[in-house]
């Protein structure tokens, strides 16, 4: 068992957090997937509106391998597939009429550890979880024509106010979570690795066997799979490395265990714009208001957490990959001479603020969608390397290239090696508001075009 202690990154110490035990929700009456979040597939509606659709009907498939699909949550309608500019699909909305599940074939868990590779591949693909398996580099949906180096499957969440494996896992998946790993280690002739918390365990984890385990500490990014794969074993030449969440591992047991597609998921809905913070069990897919059970005016609505989440709306629904719906207050109170009190409320990384000493530690702060002034130049700042953990990176010269549109020198500095969180959080500290993050979009998007 190797043990990772990341000295690097940041717990960024937002107010909002929602406790207790996940509660039981009605469901929905429309559920929908939105399919642009799905990395490198094209996806072709199997079916129009106003069709009928059982709970584990076709209702995506990948334009370029038709057996890589996406499956419906409830049994019901197609109520609507939007489109937006050049025809993109944007989303595709179901109601709800009934509970009606297609039925797929059931296995036992001792047969999956001799499963053949073609055997779990094909089955994977037809099961409609496959998009949960994603690369290092680029976070695109696995291939299923190539065979990656290993697997890593992330069991820690350290995204601020994230649900993590004690809201998403049950004691009792142990069993489903084995069988998933059965599946996973039939599709690579290398090793699957398991990184989790160094701190605490689940009971879950206790028997797994057919893994290397690691152990991760620190602050966050530590528990981001993207930046495990850079730590435990990145990805060689032109290999690839697959990555997936534990919480993820335990529906692709399910699917082959139970012999069902499953359509619940935990939702947290967090953050100082609710009344009452909650962890939540209902369906895939489910609208925004429904996971949060209120609605309140002047806030932003985001899809995940604060740093990598997408701003969405309440009338809109939950991410396919994301457990969390952050809602902030947008209005934002200025202070007269506010830049001399000591500011002992507000949070600061540079500790410009009394706030940023040690008596300001363990506090958490109302923090709200503001920049506090304008774009600058990009300028040198050491303190960019405080946040990024992935080894050998200099940010400043890699966002340089970028922004320079010099590929070559870009992929030289590490731009598919620095991760989605470690830009958001150097977004977070940078005092020239730039967003590193939406460069490196950029620069991953420009790689792809000319590779």
């Amino acid at each position: 068992m190797a043990t990772h202690q990341l000295n690097r990154g940041l717990d960024i110490p937002i107010a909002g957090e929602a406790s207790g035990e996940p509660v039981q929700l009605d469901p929905p009456a429309t559920v929908a997937y939105q399919p642009q979040e799905f990395r490198g597939i094209i996806p072709k509606p199997a079916l129009k509106a106003g069709e009928e659709v059982k709970a584990g009907s076709v209702v995506f498939f990948h334009k370029r391998n038709p057996e890589m699909v996406l499956r419906s949550p409830v049994q019901g309608r197609i109520a609507e597939v939007r489109r937006g500019a050049k025809r993109i699909i944007t989303d595709l909305i179901i109601d709800r009429t009934g509970d009606e599940a297609e039925t797929f074939e059931q296995h036992e868990p001792g047969s999956l550890q001799s499963i053949s590779p073609d055997d779990a591949r094909s089955k994977l693909l037809g099961s409609g979880l496959w998009p949960y398996l994603r690369t290092r580099p680029l976070n695109n949906v696995a291939d299923p024509a190539t065979t990656p180096q290993s697997i890593l499957i992330g069991a820690m969440e350290t995204g601020p106010l994230m649900p993590g494996p004690d809201q998403l896992l049950a004691d009792g998946d142990a069993e489903a979570l084995q069988a998933g790993v059965h599946v996973l280690k039939a599709l690579t002739s290398g090793p699957v690795h398991f990184c989790s918390d160094a701190a605490k365990t689940h009971p879950a984890f206790g028997s797994l066997t057919g893994v290397e385990s690691h152990k991760f500490s620190g602050p966050h990014p530590a528990g981001d799979p993207t930046v495990q794969v850079n730590l435990v074993d990145p990805p060689r030449g032109a290999n690839q490395v697959w990555w997936i969440r534990a919480w993820e591992v335990v529906l692709i047991g399910r699917f082959f265990l139970e012999g069902r597609f499953p359509t619940e998921r935990v939702y947290g809905a967090v953050g100082t714009g609710l009344k009452q913070q909650r962890f939540v069990r209902t369906l895939l897919g489910a609208p925004l208001a429904h996971i949060t059970g209120e609605s309140p005016d002047g806030c932003r609505w985001i899809r995940g957490s604060v740093l990598t989440g997408t701003t969405s709306s309440p009338d809109r629904w939950a991410s396919f990959y994301t457990n969390g719906v952050h809602v902030l207050p947008e209005h934002i109170e200025r202070e007269l001479l506010g830049w001399i009190t000591p500011q002992l409320g507000r949070f600061s990384f540079h500790r410009a603020f009394l706030s940023g000493f040690s008596f300001g530690r363990g506090k958490t702060y109302d923090m709200r969608p503001g920049l506090f002034g304008g774009v600058r130049a990009m300028i040198p700042f050491a303190h960019y390397d405080d946040v990024i953990v992935t080894p050998d990176i200099s940010p400043h010269f890699l966002f340089r290239s970028i922004t320079a549109g010099d590929l070559e020198d870009s992929i030289e500095l590490g731009l598919l090696d620095v991760s989605d969180e470690e830009a958001a959080l150097m977004t977070y500290i940078c005092p020239a508001k730039i967003e590193f993050d939406v460069l490196l979009r950029d620069g991953l998007a420009f790689y792809e075009r000319e590779a």
